[in-house]
């Protein structure tokens, strides 16, 4: 029976919520928060983790997103490691160790579940992120206060323009980089699916890699073409966002928000738009979630798990190409009791299906079902 656990916060990352949600479960929750030198070996931090295992009892582990180290340590302590991934892309799932016995997946998004499954990996399990809808009700007051400072018309939610130009790279050359910039190109204008993989051969791949000088390394699998296809989505994600922040502030007061600023600024503006990154092929991302257990009114781009569990017009509102957008975002400013009753439905929903608590419950009764 599963009654201790260890959380591993990286540093990085808001992840309190859920120490505080197991421990009001009723589970004796110890937090280690510190970053590793290497995801695969850094024998100082696996000490740490060994120790507080033995010191405390511990009988699973769990984090945000996937720490290959975490994942040798529980492998040979014979403890659960359960991964709650939350982000794409995800490199770290590139790692050989995925295939561990001990590892428990739990993945936002249907597409990363079916390839970790598809790799071999045994206990791989589809599951949405949660809001803590407790937390929602005290932060309701919390926005409005909020909402003086972030006011605007269209408030845009995870506005990052710091990505890694990897594409500018010395040594690539002028066909390859004109060629995956046409694949860019192309996909930015697609919502719902993503072809990128699909349009890189191995051969261009491998040697774009070889002559931007990237290398993961033995303890990886050999998957030239799904890294490349991340760094490609992770330059489409800036490339949409920017032009999307352009066109609409032709005719909108735009707040753009930066990850710092995040959770405050969730449902402050009266539209909380979210692009979603191209790398998240179907799954539903944490700040479409949290705008809306805070009563904001989201629009963001279609995706098939969003289109799934929400109602369109309903409960939020998506958009499928740039015209769309810009349609929607005029009709509902001028629209504010139809905003603020999507916005109200949208919570409903959230509260009802999206609760941290019983997604966690599940999460440990899906554990404690599989060890015995």
């Amino acid at each position: 029976m599963i009654e201790n656990i260890l959380v591993y916060r990286w540093k990085t990352e808001r992840q309190s919520f859920l120490t505080a949600k197991l421990v009001s479960m009723g589970y004796h929750c110890v937090e280690l928060w510190e970053d590793f030198e290497d995801c695969h070996a850094d024998a100082g931090f696996a000490m740490k983790v060994m120790n507080c295992i033995q010191e405390e009892n511990i009988h699973m582990v769990i984090s945000f997103n996937y720490a290959p180290l975490l994942a040798s340590v529980c492998e040979m302590r014979k403890l659960p490691y359960v991964s709650w991934i939350c982000d794409c892309p995800q490199q770290m799932l590139f790692s050989k160790t995925v295939l561990y016995q001990s590892n428990y997946f739990f993945c936002f998004d249907r597409v990363y579940a079916n390839r970790l499954a598809g790799l071999g990996c045994e206990n791989v399990y589809h599951f949405p992120l949660a809001v803590d809808v407790e937390e929602g009700e005290e932060k309701l007051s919390e926005g409005q206060k909020n909402a003086e400072k972030y006011a605007a018309d269209i408030l845009v939610a995870g506005f990052d323009s710091k990505s890694r130009k990897w594409l500018e790279a010395e040594g690539i050359p002028e066909y390859s980089r004109g060629y995956l910039q046409g694949i860019e190109e192309a996909q930015i204008r697609v919502y719902g699916y993503n072809f990128v993989r699909e349009m890189i051969e191995e051969e261009t791949a491998r040697d774009i890699l070889d002559k931007a000088q990237v290398v993961l390394g033995e303890m990886y699998f050999d998957n030239p073409i799904q890294l490349v296809a991340d760094f490609v989505n992770e330059e489409i994600a800036e490339k949409e966002r920017v032009r999307v922040t352009e066109k609409l502030s032709q005719s909108h007061a735009l707040h753009l928000c930066t990850k710092e600023d995040m959770p405050d600024v969730f449902g402050c503006g009266k539209i909380n738009l979210y692009v979603t990154p191209k790398a998240v092929e179907s799954g539903i991302s944490q700040p479409v979630l949290d705008t809306l257990a805070r009563g904001g009114f989201c629009l963001t781009n279609y995706q098939p798990e969003t289109a799934e569990f929400f109602e369109d017009g309903k409960e939020l509102v998506m958009y499928t190409d740039m015209a769309d957008l810009v349609q929607k975002a005029d009709y509902y400013l001028k629209h504010e009791e139809e905003r603020k009753a999507i916005a109200k439905a949208g919570r409903e929903k959230v509260a009802a299906q999206f609760c941290l608590q019983e997604r966690l419950a599940d999460m440990l009764h899906i554990v404690e079902e599989a060890i015995g």
